[in-house]
């Protein structure tokens, strides 16, 4: 059979033992390379030609069972490497699809994101505005309060000097310095002493009116302090002010970065939401410090009209107790007049002379002015 070794050996018995012994054959024998074996001697040379081609044979089919192996090993890796491939691809899409969807997300949630901003900054606006127009209508009041004040008490004191010197002219016939003018006097009396009656008849009602006008003044007065005691400072955050300049007004129209982050956005791949997502939040950073400093200083603008408010109240204060000291004394001023008035008329008015009483008295009134007006 080809691919077996045939050799011709032939096992002889010599002797009667269990030993045997083998006994080669006639002929040399032959061994064919690829492990077909046969005699020499008993081969032909055809059947050499055939087994050399059977070897041949034998050769090209194992090289080809191997070059089969290694392509059928080398079939079942692609094949499962084609699974794999496909199995990556289905995930890659699915991947892709999930990836998309957020994208889609995304983009909502920053329009979302945008008009919510958009919103608030609005509504920041809006407060912010609101609480100035309040704060300029607070100092606009104070202001007003503080001039009032002022001028009623300039036209407090104008209506006390003008008393005091209502109070020094009352007597209002004047006495001429030369005696020789007596006998005009004489004739003049009569007249006098009718006008100087109408005036005494006056006098109580011009005194009820200044009274009713000065306690008219210090109600108006006591009024306004009590106002200006109860009205609510406010020191909470709601007390800003806003002034609209270039250095304070912020735009959206001031981020030239804004437009363009919006421009880059409709027109850039969904690669770079991510971008536009971080610009947009750091420009809201931006705008919220910058509204932060805006609104520190507005308070410690609004702290120091405050404490000048404070101090030209306490200043007004001490102006009106200095006016209550004054008019103490001027007060105490009037009374001491009046009563060396009082002391000096009855030496000047004799019984036999009582027809220049009158004349003599407002001698004396001409006389007191001076030293009115030294004393003060």
């Amino acid at each position: 059979m080809p691919g077996t070794i045939w050799s011709f050996s032939q096992a002889r018995r010599l002797g009667p033992g269990p030993e045997t012994t083998l006994v080669q054959g006639p002929g040399v024998s032959w061994v064919h390379p690829d492990g077909v074996g046969v005699q020499i001697d008993t081969i032909t040379p055809e059947i050499r030609a055939l087994y050399n081609v059977l070897a041949k044979v034998k050769r090209e089919r194992d090289e080809y069972k191997r070059r089969w192996e290694e392509e059928y090993t080398v079939r079942v890796q692609l094949q499962d490497r084609v699974t794999e491939l496909q199995e990556e691809a289905q995930e890659a899409e699915a991947c892709q699809e999930e990836l998309a969807m957020k994208v889609e997300q995304l983009k909502a949630e920053l329009v979302v994101f945008k008009g919510l901003m958009s919103n608030n900054i609005t509504e920041l606006d809006t407060k912010i505005q609101e609480k100035a127009m309040k704060v300029d209508m607070d100092i606009c009041r104070r202001i007003d309060i503080t001039a009032k004040l002022c001028d009623v008490a300039q036209q407090r004191n104008c209506e006390d000097m003008i008393k005091m010197f209502q109070s020094l002219h009352l007597s209002p016939v004047k006495v001429p310095a030369s005696v020789g003018r007596k006998r005009e006097r004489k004739q003049v009396s009569d007249e006098d002493t009718s006008l100087s009656e109408s005036d005494a008849s006056r006098k109580p009602d011009e005194e009820e009116e200044d009274e009713t006008t000065a306690m008219s003044i210090n109600e108006e007065m006591q009024r306004m302090l009590n106002q200006l005691r109860e009205y609510d400072f406010e020191d909470d955050c709601d007390s800003l002010t806003w002034e609209e300049t270039e250095e304070t007004l912020l735009l959206w129209e001031d981020f030239s970065g804004y437009a363009i982050a919006a421009a880059e956005v409709q027109g850039e791949q969904d690669d770079s939401l991510e971008k536009v997502i971080k610009d947009t939040e750091s420009l809201f950073k931006s705008r919220e410090k910058e509204y932060q400093e805006t609104i520190d200083q507005i308070e410690l603008e609004l702290a120091t009209a405050k404490n000048d408010m404070n101090r030209h109240l306490h200043e007004y204060m001490e102006m009106c107790s200095m006016k209550r000291g004054l008019d103490v004394q001027m007060e105490t001023c009037r009374r001491l007049i009046t009563q060396s008035g009082d002391r000096k008329s009855p030496a000047f008015t004799p019984a036999s002379n009582s027809e220049s009483a009158p004349n003599e008295e407002s001698e004396e009134s001409d006389r007191d002015p001076p030293s009115d007006a030294s004393i003060r």
